[in-house]
C-alpha cells in the first residue's frame, strides 16, 4: 500500500474510485496494452471543433462538464506526439476529476428513487430512508425512498421493514 497525499479536495475520492475500477480491469482483462490511435486525420478538425463549442457555451452562459471534457478528449485524441498525448490525458482525468467533485458536492435531490416523486421535508427530517453510502460514496449518489406509510411500494422497494 502506498501512501497517498493530495493537497485538493475531492482528488482522494477520486484516486480511490479509479484505483478500484483499475482493479476490477486488470482481474477482467489483465494487463493490457494497445496502439494510441490517435493524430488521425480529422482529429485535429475534431478538437478544433469542440474548443469553439466550448468557447461558444463559455461566451453564452450555457457552459457545461461536457463541454469542457468533450475538448480535453478531443485534443487527446488529436495528439500524436507521446509527451503531448500523456500531458493531455492528464488534463482529461483532472476534469474528470473536477466534475466528480462538482457532483459529490451536490445537494441530494429529496426524490424518491423508487416512485420519482419528491420527497417532502419535515420538520424533523423523517420523511426518507435509504441505504448508509459506502465508504467514500458521497451521499448525494445514494437513492432515497419515501417513509411514510402513505406510501407501502416506496417503502417496500427501498428495503423498510417496520
Amino acid at each position: 500500500m502506498y501512501p497517498a497525499l493530495f493537497t485538493t479536495r475531492g482528488v482522494k475520492a477520486f484516486a480511490e474510485a479509479i484505483d478500484t475500477e483499475r482493479q476490477a480491469q486488470l482481474a477482467k482483462f489483465g494487463e493490457q496494452k494497445h496502439p494510441d490511435g490517435t493524430g488521425l486525420p480529422g482529429d485535429q478538425g475534431q478538437a478544433d471543433i469542440a474548443r469553439r463549442i466550448c468557447q461558444k457555451a463559455a461566451d453564452g452562459g450555457t457552459l457545461a462538464w461536457r463541454h469542457i471534457l468533450q475538448e480535453e478528449v478531443r485534443e487527446a485524441l488529436a495528439e500524436s506526439d507521446l509527451v503531448r498525448l500523456r500531458a493531455e490525458l492528464v488534463q482529461v482525468a483532472a476534469v474528470a476529476a473536477a466534475w466528480a467533485r462538482d457532483i459529490d458536492t451536490r445537494p441530494h435531490p429529496m426524490i424518491c428513487a423508487h416512485c420519482e416523486q419528491p420527497i417532502p421535508v419535515d420538520p424533523h427530517g423523517h420523511t426518507w430512508h435509504g441505504p448508509v453510502p459506502l465508504p467514500g460514496q458521497p451521499a448525494c449518489t445514494v437513492p432515497r425512498y419515501h417513509l411514510g406509510v402513505e406510501y407501502p411500494e416506496c417503502r417496500k422497494a427501498g428495503g423498510a421493514t417496520a
